[in-house]
């Protein structure tokens, strides 16, 4: 195979990725992507001039140039990608002025002789040099902590081509008779494929880095999805007044341990109501009467457990569900409610309004009969809210345009 072939080969393997690359940008939207699509396109034209200008005479060295120049920007624009991927930064316009040099070193060297294989030391230096400086800004970013697959093929395949283009300074040289060395010209002839085979594993390398970086997201995306689900689940079974549970998170605990061992477990359910709500929503106003009921979900988190349960059971009601607690204390700890809204009430409220409430009590053996204990606390809080009224006056005035609810 002579070189022609091989670097007719090179020139379709490169097409193919630059390809790959822009139907890659179909689908993800990366700064890093972008630049190396514009890297492997301008890699590509590269070496059609290259291959034209090795097969006419006329305007050879405008060809040389254009190879030259590409090849210039190949490696600038992957090291923009590089610098992207691990830093996060864009190219500016402030950036195009490191294309002079570029330009002029393009232009000046088919002009220094007509023999390319003495000045394809200079540029394989030059891209040595660009591949060496990817290959830096990668090990020194946080692709180097991660260490992905992705990043380690793109760091063996710079790796490899830097020292595939410095190898070029003396096996040209050596072409010349450079210190007595003469190296086989069939070893010429392999060296597009060389190249070729290390251009395609950093291709490769640049896809999987690109799709690891898609699944970083996915996951990410992921997590903050579930994360939003898990808010909505909670805020469907949470009072927005109170921040207790709501009849929804009720039927959801029964649902969810019907077969567990939780569903066989003991305790006490308190059904709680505040006397007279309406009167105070009547005087005082709407958010008067729900800053007591705030006020009254405040006094019976001060009385129960971490692990026992508060709902909001409807306008007016609580209920209280206390594992594997004694009835007598759950009866002395709800006794004590409205000293606690005696105490603090006022305070809560910003208002001189007394708020009292009454309750009401039953044990359970097992969450299975949950319901029949429900009951049966509810007619004693019904009970001993009818002998409150029988006792108390249900508004009672103090002085001009100020009333103290008294319940």
């Amino acid at each position: 195979m002579d070189s022609n072939a091989g670097l007719a080969i090179q020139c379709v393997g490169v097409l193919l990725i630059t390809l790959l690359s822009l139907f890659m940008r179909a689908s993800i939207k990366s700064a890093s992507l972008r630049y190396w699509t514009i890297a492997w396109a301008s890699l590509s034209a590269s070496l059609v001039s290259l291959f034209i200008g090795q097969h006419v005479t006329a305007h050879q060295g405008v060809f040389f140039s254009f190879y030259f120049f590409g090849e210039y920007i190949f490696g600038l624009m992957f090291f923009a990608g590089c610098r992207n991927l691990v830093a996060g930064e864009h190219l500016t316009k402030r950036h195009a002025y490191v294309l002079l040099p570029a330009f002029l070193l393009a232009l000046v060297l088919p002009r220094l002789s007509r023999d390319l294989n003495e000045l394809f030391m200079i540029h394989s230096t030059t891209i040595a040099m660009l591949f060496g400086a990817c290959f830096f800004t990668l090990r020194s970013g946080r692709l180097a902590k991660e260490a992905t697959p992705g990043y380690r093929v793109m760091f063996a395949a710079l790796l490899f081509l830097t020292v595939d283009f410095l190898h070029y300074v003396p096996v040209f040289g050596a072409r010349s008779g450079l210190l007595g060395i003469t190296l086989p010209v069939s070893y010429l002839q392999y060296t597009s494929i060389f190249d070729l085979v290390f251009e395609i594993l950093l291709g490769f390398g640049t896809v999987m880095v690109l799709m690891e970086g898609v699944k970083r997201e996915v996951e990410r995306a992921n997590r903050e999805l579930m994360h939003a689900r898990d808010q909505l689940a909670l805020l469907a079974q949470m009072d927005p007044l109170t921040e207790a549970l709501n009849r929804h998170a009720f039927h959801s605990l029964l649902s969810s341990t019907e077969s567990d061992e939780a569903a066989r477990t003991s305790g006490c359910v308190a059904v709680i109501d505040i006397d007279s709500l309406k009167p105070i929503n009547d005087t005082f106003g709407h958010p008067a009467g729900d800053k007591v009921i705030r006020s009254v979900a405040r006094a019976i988190r001060t009385l129960i457990r971490a692990d026992d349960m508060l709902f909001r059971w409807g306008g007016d009601e609580f209920l209280v569900l206390m594992f594997k607690l004694p009835e007598g204390e759950a009866a002395r700890r709800m006794s004590a409610l409205n000293d606690v809204l005696e105490k603090n009430c006022e305070q809560w409220i910003g208002m001189p309004i007394t708020v009292t409430v009454s309750y009401g009590l039953d044990g359970f053996d097992s969450l299975t009969g949950l319901g029949q204990a429900i009951e049966c606390a509810d007619g004693a809080m019904y009970a001993q809210r009818q002998q409150t009224r029988r006792q108390k006056p249900v508004i009672h005035q103090v002085g001009e345009g100020l009333g103290e609810a008294v319940l």
